[in-house]
């Protein structure tokens, strides 16, 4: 069994005033594939955050996107142009005709762990999504910011528009160890960058042990957040009929976050230990149990209130990826005082639950069984690190904290 992840000592965060007065009028675009407030994932979902609160705090801030909405598809659903949202201008431009059929058959071979020629990788990169028009702004107008950002680094938007703006292209690869990350192509994408915003310092040991970056200027920022909304996690039990312990998992139900290893062990778990315990899927993806299956639900997509209501009901989260740059997810449910249960083999959400003491560790069945017994069969232990998990986003990953981070990271890179 893992043993109870402990907390050290909170490390100080400087005062965000500085950094917000200093460097007003940095000129910034941020390119990603994706964006907007409806639009979920990760990567997306930190962009947001950064440009928004870049915005406010008097940068002068652009998304450069395309018109997708759907990360599976990439069809044009979002009209192309520019509009103000947010007090951030975004520019929108068309996904072109791809052969998605080439990328897939690439993308199946890379994940098998293929060797690729250059030219297939570099035919990889040409099929991901991006857009002819959004490259052309860039040779066109990318001396107009003082930096451009790209996020994340396995996207077509990335591959193939940092090497149109090398001088002035910062990198947010939401990074981790997957058979992407050991590509030529993405190898020399970092290496063209000016700098790296990383969201961990797991995740920038691992681009330096990949790339050797380390004579390049970075800072590692992260997620910012606000005080969680009022929630009522009694009204959320009522509306869908959930009782007992409640293990929570929100966020993409997709493979690669793990979803099937959390469904199997949640099962096995009912059937060897506690039949009362319901696992509780909350997102979007294809990855669900068979219908009716007893002792899971699937809320599916949850809006915002809905969610914190969740996170607020969860006896556990459990936060199963091994794939992770930061976790928004793991931050949410501290705030809301719920432990986080997270898989041993990802570096970066164990390190932020030994940093705040917010949870437990497995690597396993056993120790997955033997985790959920200490946090089920004792509140007093939950609500310990759940309050330690709070205490731990509070000081560390406020926005005023994030912003001071990334305004002095950012006006290092400019100078």
């Amino acid at each position: 069994m893992r043993r109870l992840l402990p907390r050290p000592r909170a490390e100080s965060t400087e005062s965000a005033e500085g950094h917000l007065a200093a460097g007003r009028g940095l000129r910034l675009a941020f390119v990603v594939p994706r964006y907007g407030a409806d639009v979920v994932g990760g990567a997306e979902t930190l962009v947001r955050g950064l440009a928004e609160h870049l915005a406010a705090a008097g940068s002068v801030v652009e998304v450069l996107t395309t018109c997708a909405r759907d990360h599976l598809s990439w069809n044009n659903v979002l009209p192309a142009g520019a509009r103000r949202e947010a007090g951030v201008m975004v520019r929108r431009f068309p996904v072109p005709r791809r052969d998605t059929r080439r990328h897939a058959w690439l993308q199946l071979r890379i994940l098998r762990g293929s060797q690729l020629r250059p030219m297939e990788e570099a035919r990889w990169a040409q099929e991901s999504v991006g857009s002819t028009e959004l490259f052309d702004h860039l040779t066109r107008r990318g001396t107009e910011y003082d930096l451009v950002c790209f996020a994340p680094y396995l996207f077509g938007t990335t591959l193939r528009g940092v090497p149109l703006v090398p001088d002035r292209a910062v990198l947010i690869p939401c990074l981790h160890d997957e058979p992407f990350a050991h590509l030529g192509i993405v190898r020399d994408t970092f290496l063209a960058c000016r700098g790296f915003i990383f969201n961990s310092p797991p995740e920038a040991d691992l681009a330096e042990k990949l790339y050797g970056i380390r004579d390049r200027p970075a800072g590692i920022v992260g997620f910012g957040f606000d005080p969680p909304p009022p929630a009522d996690p009694a009204a959320l039990r009522r509306r869908h009929g959930l009782e007992g312990p409640l293990l929570f998992y929100l966020g993409r139900k997709e493979t690669g976050k793990n979803v099937p290893l959390l469904i199997e062990y949640a099962l096995r778990y009912r059937a060897v230990r506690r039949s009362d315990l319901t696992l509780v899927l909350a997102g979007d993806g294809p990855v669900t149990a068979p219908s009716g299956t007893p002792g899971v639900r699937d809320l599916g997509y949850l809006d915002p209130a809905e969610k914190a209501a969740a996170y607020a009901a969860a006896t556990v989260v459990c936060q199963p990826s091994v794939n992770e740059s930061f976790s928004i997810v793991m931050m949410e449910a501290w705030l809301a005082g719920t432990p986080v249960l997270v898989h041993a083999r990802c570096p970066v959400t164990t390190y932020h639950v030994f940093r705040a003491g917010g949870g437990l560790a497995f690597e396993d069945f056993y120790e997955f069984a033997e985790a959920l017994d200490l946090l089920l069969e004792d509140a007093e232990r939950r609500r310990r690190l759940g309050s330690q998990g709070r205490a731990y986003v509070e000081a560390e990953y406020s926005w005023p904290a994030v912003t001071a981070r990334l305004r002095e990271t950012l006006e290092r890179l400019v100078a």
